[in-house]
């Protein structure tokens, strides 16, 4: 089988059934080795994004690894210990960058991969941030990374609300501006389809300014 999961410590149970359907195997323990061509790594209680697992593992036919962002506004230099910290700066020079967040990472079996595997496992004897200790391994290897959004770490639900209103607002942005005559002689401009809004508006105006 030419990919697969592996569930690392800590993580949360996950469903066999889910990975049958997608036709993937689950080891269980895994010892930070890669055993398919194409490995997905848990080691978190996330819950897995059953949806969004054929693309990641798509994402590998390009790239050596793939990761989400783990917070939005959090940078290297809010967590660890200092020292931690002072290891992470000499490796990345500024502490200023995003952390991932590894505990759902897609990894290639390739020489790439397997170095960063190595580089991260042996970072995380420096200290209990795997995150940090993840940005080191990242630099030193240097690996092909795709860097995905954080909304992967979120329930189906949750990204479904989120994509539903990105959706609306790129077709609000896509919408021609057209003008609208509200009175005689007087014009505005709007997004095509917004128009009996506009014109219903500004006659609400009208009648509380007569009023």
């Amino acid at each position: 089988m030419s990919a697969g999961i592996v569930v690392l410590r800590n993580a949360a149970k996950i469903s066999t059934s889910n990975a049958r359907k997608l036709q993937l195997a689950v080891h269980k323990g895994g010892n930070w080795s890669i055993p398919f061509d194409q490995t997905l790594f848990l080691s978190g209680s996330y819950t897995v994004p059953w949806d969004l697992l054929p693309s990641g593992f798509h994402f590998l036919r390009r790239w050596d690894a793939a990761a989400p962002l783990w917070r939005y506004g959090v940078l290297a230099t809010d967590v660890g210990t200092k020292a931690e910290r002072q290891r992470t700066k000499k490796l990345a020079l500024d502490l200023r960058v995003p952390l991932y967040e590894p505990a759902l990472l897609f990894v290639q079996a390739n020489e790439a991969g397997r170095a960063l595997m190595k580089a991260w496992r042996a970072e995380c004897r420096y200290g209990d941030d795997e995150r940090l200790a993840f940005l080191r391994a990242l630099h030193m290897v240097k690996p092909r990374f795709c860097a995905l959004p954080r909304s992967w770490l979120a329930e189906e639900e949750q990204r479904a609300k989120r994509d539903a209103a990105t959706e609306r607002n790129v077709r609000k942005v896509l919408k021609p501006l057209v003008r609208v005559e509200l009175s005689p002689g007087r014009f505005v401009k709007c997004h095509a389809g917004d128009e009996e809004k506009v014109k219903e508006h500004f006659a609400s105006l009208q009648r509380g300014r007569n009023g």
